[in-house]
């Protein structure tokens, strides 16, 4: 069980629990009363999973406004600035934004549970991989959003992603490429959760504060960090597309109805070009039959003209005696 205690920047506290501190606003550190009982839930499930238990303390800091919490973040690395929450071990404290800055209640209990695992995770290990570091904190607090696999999907597609062995000490400089950091991340942890669960387990068992996590994962893994990033990019190249379709169900079928009104536009748009094309054909056709049958009417006219008309016998140019031969006349003898 974890246990909490609350303070408010006037110094406002609760002595039913101890584990946990809670600073900011009064305001503010009331928001956060309302979801302990659930975050202490998460915690206990997120432990039962790895198969370890921790009972250390942690702090907690509730920015006042974006100010605040700017200048926690100032001359850190760029992204933190456009982080929610923060985790520093140096000091075992979660830097929380303001939660009127947040969606909702449910985003908050995610983000202290993500940041509760990078505790969880430092205390343990003294030298952890960054995509372990993450993974671990994006696949057991259920942060693998629609966002994080679309941009992954996009990118590992196009042979954009970076192996698990260029992710070990440092974040991508392009931001764009955080939400793909954050999902490969997050999916190496889950195949090591599902894919090799023994060792998985195994690798918790020789947890201790600040153990080497090279050597704790060679004894446990059977393999450096190294060859499971070359292992991970093998199988991801014969089995993730399935599993990112599969994943991505819902993004498939959020995506369907801009396809199927894309298609509606489209057709709409076929169709009247077609219109056009078929209302010249039937003007070209109508002038075409319009002059046929000028033709026509002229050609039956003369027609009419002719049958209507009488032939009289030629009159004949000599008379009792008289022939023409050759051009000239001779009087019959």
């Amino acid at each position: 069980m974890f246990y909490f205690s609350f303070c408010t920047a006037l110094e406002v506290s609760d002595p039913n629990y101890e584990n946990l501190h809670i600073s900011g606003n009064e305001n503010d550190v009331n928001v956060l009363k309302h979801i302990i009982s659930q975050f202490d839930a998460d915690i206990f499930a997120f432990q039962k999973s790895v198969g370890a238990y921790l009972d250390a303390p942690i702090n907690i800091s509730i920015a006042a406004d974006k100010k605040e919490y700017k200048s926690w973040t100032g001359g850190k690395s760029s992204i933190l600035e456009f982080s929610q929450a923060f985790y520093n071990q140096q000091t075992d404290t979660i830097y929380l934004r303001n939660p009127a800055e947040l969606n909702n209640l449910v985003m908050l209990q995610r983000i202290l549970l993500h940041e509760y695992i990078h505790h969880f995770v430092g205390y343990y290990w003294k030298n952890p991989p960054l995509w372990f570091n993450e993974g671990m904190a994006v696949y057991f607090s259920n942060d693998m959003g629609f966002d994080r696999e679309l941009n992954f999907a996009k990118n590992f597609i196009l042979g954009n992603s970076r192996t698990l062995n260029m992710m070990k000490y440092s974040y991508p400089r392009n931001q764009i490429e955080w939400e793909s950091f954050y999902a490969k991340s997050g999916l190496a942890v889950k195949y090591i959760y599902l894919k090799k669960k023994i060792e998985f387990y195994r690798f918790w068992d020789l947890a201790k504060p600040e153990h080497d996590f090279d050597s704790a994962f060679l004894k446990a893994f059977l393999m450096s960090t190294a060859e499971f990033s070359t292992q991970f990019e093998n199988y991801a190249k014969t089995h993730f597309r399935v599993e990112i379709l599969l994943a991505s169900s819902g993004m498939i079928w959020s995506i369907l109805p801009l396809v199927l009104i894309a298609g509606v536009i489209r057709r709409k748009f076929i169709n009247r070009k077609k219109l056009k094309v078929w209302e010249k054909e039937a003007e070209e056709f109508d002038n075409i039959s319009s002059s046929a049958g000028a033709e026509n009417a002229h050609s039956n006219a003369g027609a009419l003209e002719r049958e209507n008309s009488v032939i009289l016998p030629a009159k004949p140019k000599h008379s009792e005696g008289w022939s023409e031969v050759e051009g000239t006349e001779s009087k019959r003898e």
